[in-house]
């Protein structure tokens, strides 16, 4: 336990660390006219997501042996982009200057208590199920140069209060990107970047290639609270990523269908939760 604590405090360190230096480097960068050429940030827009998966979770504690739980779980979640402040540029959308970020989910989570450790009162509550409902919000304020972007803000969890693998949660949602999105990026955050990582926030880093009118490959990797059990005297740390492809269908509607992965070992034994995702978005 205190290992996976130190190692995501670690990690989160660094990250922030590294984001003030690509956030320089990227300055530096749009401040030369040769790079500048025709470079594609985020564009105004709405998405909304579809996730669903299962697996097992262990939850940790400083009494005796963990409590497991199998989940099976399905959410949804909302993603909005707004420019107010670009004006069209050459009749065309104009991607570049402030931008703000508003995004939401809703989890349904059945879970069945399968190993009674700390959290069992008696020995009969194992196999008790419980379907719990979670919510997650994120709000963002960013800037977008030609190939560097960056956004700062915030995300908080609000599980369900009678789950004990998870707990109301706000951190820091922040983002840094170089690289055109019509050719590849590279981005570093710390926090969330999709809407089941809402709930399972942490430090990752990511990136895509290909444009999105054939098809754009994008993944992430990171160190997360990857059962949303954070910040008390137990943290639930382990590792997250996904991977997915992307197809715009025209210039104002795209969708993308993925994996994502959520493992965390205790003790030598792993557990894992597997999700599939889709997601549609409208560019305005």
């Amino acid at each position: 336990m205190v290992a996976s604590f130190l190692l995501l405090n670690g990690a989160m360190v660094r990250l922030l660390k590294f984001v003030g230096m690509v956030s320089t480097l990227g300055v530096i960068l749009v401040q030369r006219a040769s790079v500048c050429c025709a470079a594609e940030t985020t564009a105004s827009g709405a998405s909304a997501t579809i996730y669903g998966g299962a697996g097992s979770l262990v939850v940790p504690n400083n009494e005796g042996r963990p409590d497991e739980y199998q989940t099976t779980r399905m959410g949804v979640g909302a993603l909005g982009i707004v420019r107010p402040w670009a004006p069209p540029a050459n009749g065309t959308r104009e991607t570049s200057g402030f931008f703000a970020l508003l995004g939401g989910s809703f989890e349904l989570d059945h879970s069945t208590h399968t190993v009674c450790g700390y959290e069992c009162t008696f020995p009969s509550e194992a196999g008790e199920s419980y379907v719990g409902k979670h919510f997650a919000a994120r709000l963002g304020l960013g800037y977008s140069f030609p190939i560097f972007e960056f956004r700062v803000g915030a995300l908080a969890a609000i599980p369900d209060p009678n789950v004990a693998y998870a707990m109301p949660m706000v951190i820091p949602d922040v983002m840094a990107r170089i690289g055109p999105r019509d050719i590849g990026f590279f981005e570093l955050g710390l926090g969330a970047y999709s809407a089941s990582t809402n709930f399972r926030p942490g430090a990752y880093v990511g990136g895509a290639l290909g444009p999105e009118r054939v098809v754009q490959v994008s993944a992430h990797g990171g160190v997360h609270f990857v059962n949303g059990l954070c910040c008390g005297t137990v943290t639930m740390g382990g590792l997250a990523g996904d991977l997915s492809a992307a197809h715009a269908f025209s210039k104002s509607l795209s969708g993308s269908v993925g994996a994502n992965l959520f493992a965390a070992t205790w003790s030598s034994e792993t557990h894992f939760v597997v999700e599939g995702s889709a997601r549609l978005t409208f560019a305005l």
